[in-house]
């Protein structure tokens, strides 16, 4: 933003009424700063505009001798004074520019309250930037928190799902192992296995539900491994369970039975 100082130096600049040691020293100036010459360049663009809007007005030739005539008619002595020289007529001449230095004072103090105004324009851009950048960090906090409510409703869910490690039973696989997730709320779980041996196709693996309430195992469907003795399965049992308390895998014939082969006990946990 420039100072008054050297606005007050451009008007009086424009209108030629700087000593010549402060004219080179703001000619020196002038030519290496931007903002200074245009002020300098509208100062005289208003200067000019106003010094050619006014016309210099001679009186008409018969002026001075109608007066004086009609003077003499009434019988007044009349002195008349020495014409002055037109080119010491001050209103004639000083008047356009006179005209012409106002102009320049009210362009200083529109510039002035130009440059308040673009200086407010920037305080506000600033401000409104301050508040975006709050207001994105409020919306970070609050995706934040939304997560932490999702883990705490995740967790509070796997707060009800019973899950049950299963052991090999078997001398021929002893890195089979299986994982049981449990929704008694559903009544659905999920089974995960992993190393158990691929069966031929004539058998099947069946997975059961020891609940303390019922007398019998529940079963809960059969199942294949791939040729790496991996499954994933959903599973659902044939009865409501009560409480899971153990998960059991035997080999049955293809399809399953309605009651386990106690003796093809292959995977055992809770």
């Amino acid at each position: 933003m420039m100072d008054e100082r050297r606005e007050e130096l451009a008007g009086l600049y424009v209108l030629g009424a700087l000593a010549p040691a402060e004219q080179a020293e703001f000619e020196a100036v002038l030519g290496r700063d931007p903002e200074l010459q245009r002020l300098v360049a509208g100062l005289y663009a208003a200067r000019d505009a106003l010094a050619g809007a006014v016309l210099a007005a001679a009186p008409s030739p018969g002026l001075k001798q109608r007066i004086l005539a009609e003077l003499a008619a009434r019988d007044q002595k009349v002195v008349p004074l020495p014409a002055r020289e037109t080119g010491r007529d001050f209103p004639a001449i000083w008047l356009p520019w006179a005209l012409a230095a106002a102009a320049l004072v009210l362009c200083v103090v529109l510039y002035q309250a130009e440059s308040g105004l673009k200086a407010k324009v920037r305080e506000q851009a600033a401000r409104i930037e301050a508040l975006n950048q709050m207001a994105d960090a409020l919306r970070s906090e609050t995706n934040m928190l939304q997560q932490a409510v999702a883990v705490l409703r995740q967790t509070t869910k796997l707060a009800d799902v019973r899950i049950a490690l299963l052991n090999s039973l078997l001398e021929d696989s002893p890195k089979a192992v299986a994982v049981s997730l449990w929704d008694n709320q559903q009544q659905s779980g999920v089974f995960v296995v992993q190393n158990l041996k691929p069966l031929p196709t004539d058998r099947d693996y069946q997975l059961w539900v020891l609940d303390p309430q019922n007398p019998a195992p529940v079963s809960a469907g059969v199942f294949q491994v791939d040729p790496q003795g991996n499954v994933r399965l959903q599973f659902k049992p044939d009865k409501r369970i009560n409480t899971a308390g153990k998960f059991a895998v035997t080999l049955e014939p293809k399809g399953g039975l309605p009651a386990p082969t106690l003796k093809n006990l292959v995977l055992m946990g809770g």
